[in-house]
């Protein structure tokens, strides 16, 4: 299983589970949908601290972090 897949051939591919076995996956995609909303909603209250208040974060600070991000 490698590469993205579109999301007619994930269906494809869940309709050939047993049952159990696509109530599990299901459970996990919802789980990471979860985990990602609450990441963003993370980041979301990260930055509007930050807009609220620029001074706060040096601006070497948050490109160190944004960099360390990004690798």
């Amino acid at each position: 299983m490698g590469g993205m897949v579109t999301l007619e051939e994930a269906c494809a591919r869940l309709a050939g589970l047993s049952e159990e076995r696509a109530r599990r996956v299901l459970s996990l995609i919802e789980d990471l949908a979860e985990l990602e909303a609450r990441e963003n909603a993370e980041d979301l209250t990260v930055t509007r601290q930050v807009l609220a208040n620029p001074e706060s974060v040096p601006w070497q600070s948050l490109k160190s972090e944004l960099d360390e991000l990004h690798r």
